[in-house]
C-alpha cells in the first residue's frame, strides 16, 4: 500500500500541467488523425458537393440545412477547401473546437482528467465524416446552448442572460437542420430544476421567458437570412417539401425512426442483461460472510469474471477486431449509454444525494439520450455520434455516486459491515470500469483505422491517390481496388467522353453523387443523389420533362448495377431509361463498375 500511495502521489504532481497543457493539446490533434484516410463517392463528397454546388440553390435541402450549407460553402473558400484533404481538416477542427468547449467550461464543475477521458470517449465513438456539417454544427450549437444553460442554473447570483443565449443558439440549429426542432425539449430540465429547488414561484416564468425569448430570436436571425436569400415564401416551401419528402421516404417517419431507436436498445441490452447478472453474482459474493476472509481471491476471481465475459461476448459476435468497421465499437459503446442512462436515472430521482446542478445536469443528459436519435434512420448512431456532453456528465455522476454510497453506508457500518460494502463497491466499479475500458479501447482502435465506406471490409488503405487522378483527392489514402477504380473513371471521364458531354450537366445513378466533388461536374437536377427515397419520384419526373423540354442532354453516369435498384430508386432508374431513349443516347464508356452515356 505503501508503494502505491507513493506511486499515487508521483502522478498527483502531474495532473495540473497535464490538465491545462498535455490533455487540452491531445484533444485538439486528437479528431485530426484521419484527414488523409479514405475516399468514398457517397455520403461524404455528396455532402461536399452540396456546397459547392447547391448552396444557394434554394432547394427544399438547401433550406432545410441553410447554416451548414453556407459554413461549408465559406470552408470551401479557405486554403485547400477545394480538396476531400482540405476540407476534412477545416471540418475536423470544429469537432476539436466542440470537445475543447466542453473541457473548459465544465472544469468548474468536474475534475479536468474525467473530462479528458469523457471527451476522448466522444472523439473516439465518432463514426460520421466531419465534412457532414448539418451534424456537426448541430452538436457544436446544441452542447453550446446545454453549457448555457448550466451555467445560468448554477450561476450565483443567477443570470437569466445565459437561459437568453441558449434560447438564440438552440433558435439558429433549427436552421442547421430542420429537425433540430426537438432540442425544444431541454426546457424541460430547465422546468426540472425549477421545481426541485422550489422556485416555480419566482424562477419558472422568467426562465421560460428567457428561453422562448431567446429561441425566438435565434429562429428570427435564421428566418432573416432565408428570406433575404430566397424570399418570404421559402421556409414554408422547404417545409410543405420536407413533409413531401417523408411520404416518400418510409424510414424518415416518427414511427420508424422510433422503431429503430428501440431496435437498437433492445439488441443492445441482452448483452447489458449478461453483465447484470454478473455483477448480482459478484455482489451476492462479497456479501456472504463465509467469504470474505477470501477478499483478494475473489476480487481477483471476479475480475477473471469479467475477462471470461468479455471473450463470451467477442466469441458471440458481440464486437470484432476488424477496427474499419463501426460494428466493432457500436455494441460497447452502447452499453456506456445504457449504463449512463441507470446513473443518470438514478441522480435525477436524488436517490444518490445528488445537488439540484447535479440533477439538472443528469436530467439533460437523459433529455440528450431521448432526443439525439430522432430526425435520423440511422439506428443509435447519432447518440453514439454526439457524447460529448453526455459522457464526461455520466462519468462524473458515476464516481461522485459510488462515493457518496462508500461514505453513507461505511458510517452505519462497523468493521465487518465496512468490509462488505467495499467488496459491492468493488464489484459495481469494476464491472463499470470495464465496460468503460472496453468503449475506449474499441472506440480508441476504431478511431484511428476507420475511413467511412472504404475498407470496411478490413481491406488496407494502402494506396495513395495522386494529382493525375484528381486533384480534389490527392493525397487520400485508399484501398488498392478504390484508387484503380477512381483512376479508370478518371481516365474514362478524359478521355472517352467529349469534352463539352458534361455542358449541361451530369446525372449519376447508384450511390455515387459524389463524383460531381471529386471531378467539378454540376449536377443537372436539383439533387447531387437521385436514389435518395427523400427524392420524390415525381420531382425527377418533373425535372427531366423541363430537360426534355429544352433540349438539354446532361451527362449521364450510372454504377454498373444501378439497373438492379428497386423500390422508388428503381423507378427513377426506370425514368433515366426512358429518358434517355428518347433523347437518343449513346454509350461513351463501360467497365466493370461504371457506365458512361452522352447524347448523339
Amino acid at each position: 500500500m505503501e508503494m502505491l500511495g507513493k506511486l499515487y502521489n508521483r502522478i498527483k504532481k502531474y495532473q495540473a500541467p497535464s490538465e491545462r497543457f498535455l490533455f487540452p493539446l491531445i484533444l485538439l490533434l486528437w479528431p485530426l488523425t484521419g484527414i488523409a484516410q479514405g475516399v468514398d463517392l457517397a455520403d461524404s463528397t455528396y455532402a461536399l458537393g452540396n456546397y459547392r454546388f447547391l448552396a444557394g440553390s434554394g432547394s427544399t435541402w438547401d433550406v432545410a440545412t441553410f447554416l451548414a450549407n453556407r459554413l461549408g460553402a465559406f470552408l470551401l473558400k479557405l486554403p485547400g477547401g477545394g480538396t476531400l484533404r482540405g476540407m476534412n481538416l477545416w471540418t475536423s477542427l470544429l469537432v476539436s473546437a466542440l470537445a475543447l468547449m466542453v473541457y473548459f467550461v465544465m472544469q468548474r464543475f468536474m475534475p479536468g482528467w474525467m473530462l479528458f477521458v469523457g471527451e476522448m470517449l466522444a472523439v473516439s465513438l465518432c463514426w460520421c465524416p466531419g465534412v457532414i456539417l448539418y451534424n456537426y454544427l448541430t452538436y457544436f450549437l446544441l452542447t453550446a446552448a446545454c453549457l448555457m444553460l448550466f451555467l445560468g442554473i448554477s450561476s450565483v447570483p443567477e443570470k437569466n442572460r445565459y437561459f437568453v443565449f441558449a434560447g438564440i443558439l438552440l433558435g439558429l440549429n433549427l436552421f442547421v437542420r430542420f429537425s433540430n426542432l426537438t432540442q425544444t425539449a431541454l426546457i424541460l430540465a430547465v422546468w426540472f430544476h425549477t421545481f426541485i429547488t422550489l422556485q416555480k414561484s419566482t424562477k419558472l416564468i422568467p426562465r421560460t421567458l428567457s428561453c422562448m425569448g431567446g429561441y425566438l430570436i435565434g429562429a428570427g436571425i435564421g428566418m432573416a437570412a432565408v428570406t433575404a436569400a430566397y424570399g418570404p415564401t421559402a421556409f414554408a416551401d422547404m417545409v410543405r417539401g420536407l413533409f413531401s419528402m417523408t411520404a416518400g421516404a418510409g424510414d424518415y417517419t416518427m414511427g420508424a425512426m422510433l422503431s429503430s431507436t428501440l431496435s437498437a436498445y433492445l439488441h443492445s441490452l441482452r448483452w447489458f442483461v449478461f453483465m447484470a447478472a454478473g455483477l448480482t453474482a459478484g455482489y451476492i459474493a462479497f456479501s456472504l460472510p463465509a467469504l470474505r476472509r477470501f477478499s483478494g481471491l475473489l476480487r481477483a476471481g471476479y475480475i477473471a469474471g469479467i475477462l471470461v465475459l468479455i471473450r463470451f461476448f467477442y466469441g458471440q459476435g458481440m464486437f470484432t477486431v476488424n477496427y474499419r468497421d463501426y460494428w466493432c465499437m457500436f455494441e460497447w459503446g452502447m452499453q456506456f449509454v445504457l449504463l449512463s442512462v441507470i446513473v443518470l436515472l438514478l441522480s435525477v430521482t436524488g436517490a444518490l444525494r445528488a445537488t439540484p446542478e447535479e440533477r439538472f445536469i443528469a436530467m439533460m443528459g437523459l433529455i440528450l439520450i431521448l432526443i439525439l436519435p430522432l430526425g435520423s434512420n440511422n439506428y443509435t448512431f447519432p447518440l453514439l455520434n454526439n457524447l460529448f456532453l453526455i459522457a464526461p456528465i455520466s462519468l462524473w455522476m458515476l464516481r461522485k455516486s459510488l462515493l457518496q454510497v462508500a461514505g453513507m453506508r461505511r458510517g452505519r457500518a462497523g468493521k465487518e459491515g465496512a468490509r462488505i460494502v467495499s467488496g459491492r463497491l468493488f464489484a459495481v466499479s469494476a464491472m463499470a470500469f470495464a465496460i468503460l475500458f472496453m468503449a475506449l479501447l474499441q472506440g480508441g482502435l476504431f478511431h484511428l483505422s476507420y475511413a467511412f465506406r472504404d475498407g470496411t471490409d478490413g481491406t488496407r488503405r494502402s494506396a495513395v491517390i495522386g494529382e493525375e487522378t484528381t486533384p480534389v483527392l490527392a493525397g487520400m489514402h485508399t484501398t488498392p481496388q478504390n484508387a484503380e477504380r477512381l483512376r479508370d473513371l478518371s481516365e474514362a471521364l478524359e478521355y472517352s467522353v467529349p469534352a463539352d458531354a458534361a455542358a449541361d450537366g451530369l446525372i449519376t445513378m447508384g450511390s455515387i453523387p459524389g463524383v460531381h466533388f471529386c471531378f467539378d461536374l454540376p449536377p443537372a437536377l436539383t439533387t447531387l443523389w437521385p436514389d435518395l427515397n427523400s427524392y420524390p419520384v415525381a420531382e425527377m419526373e418533373k425535372e427531366l420533362g423541363e430537360i426534355a423540354a429544352d433540349g438539354r442532354k446532361p451527362l449521364l453516369l450510372f454504377t454498373s448495377d444501378a439497373e438492379d435498384l428497386a423500390g422508388a430508386a428503381g423507378e427513377k432508374y426506370e425514368l433515366l431509361r426512358a429518358f434517355r431513349q428518347e433523347a437518343d443516347y449513346e454509350i461513351l464508356f463501360e467497365n466493370d463498375d461504371f457506365v458512361i452515356m452522352g447524347g448523339r
